[in-house]
């Protein structure tokens, strides 16, 4: 849950910043790329983490995070002048950090 939040909160400083740098007012329409690349990172992490059981609130965090959020962030990335692998990985790992949300407690220490 923790790699879930820092995820998230990196995620909201890339997107005041382009909205600050660039004066956006409205929220941009995201393409289609990154809302695909999202979905890849939310199923890969979803894997990745043991395949918990997914439930109504918690799948709620997850799309909301990992989706919506994720894909904004990702095209603020793109905007803000970083290289094109960026905006990629952005959508891929932060996906994957958001199924964080689906785990009953933190993840177990390695």
């Amino acid at each position: 849950m923790l790699i879930a939040l820092a995820a998230l909160l990196a995620q909201f400083a890339v997107i005041l910043t382009h909205r600050r740098v660039n004066k956006v007012r409205t929220r941009p329409e995201p393409p289609v790329l990154y809302t695909g690349l999202c979905l890849l990172g939310i199923a890969v992490g979803w894997l990745s983490i043991g395949r918990p059981e997914i439930t109504w609130s918690s799948s709620v965090l997850v799309l909301l995070s990992g989706l919506l959020i994720t894909a904004e962030a990702a095209d603020a990335t793109a905007k803000l002048g970083a290289p094109r692998w960026a905006a990629n990985a952005v959508c891929i790992l932060c996906g994957a950090a958001s199924t964080t949300w689906l785990l009953p407690g933190p993840l177990p220490s390695l």
